[in-house]
């Protein structure tokens, strides 16, 4: 059982778990009304929910560009660097 729960309460969970309640938190301590304005439009919507929908709009890109995506551009940019560096490494000891 205990297994069960570490597998479940990961460290990036337990940080997910309260960053959202924060964000809750700050969400409804903030219940005024604020104007939009959006390229043609405004609209009058509470803050919370534009707090909401930002903080939605932030996972889903989070979740969008995935750490392994990120990870693979970092090691490509890697590779490229040790290639140069030997290349240049190579040319001064030529010299």
């Amino acid at each position: 059982m205990m297994e069960n729960m570490k597998k479940i309460l990961t460290p990036k969970r337990v940080l997910s778990l309260i960053v959202f309640i924060l964000v809750l938190i700050f969400g409804f301590q903030n219940m005024g009304s604020v104007k939009l304005s959006i390229i043609f439009f405004s609209l009058d919507i509470p803050l919370l929910i534009l707090i909401f929908a930002i903080y939605i709009i932030g996972v889903f890109t989070g979740w969008a560009v995935k750490r392994s995506d990120v990870k693979k551009i970092v090691d490509s940019a890697q590779d490229e660097t040790r290639k140069e560096l030997k290349e240049l490494q190579e040319q001064l000891k030529n010299k």
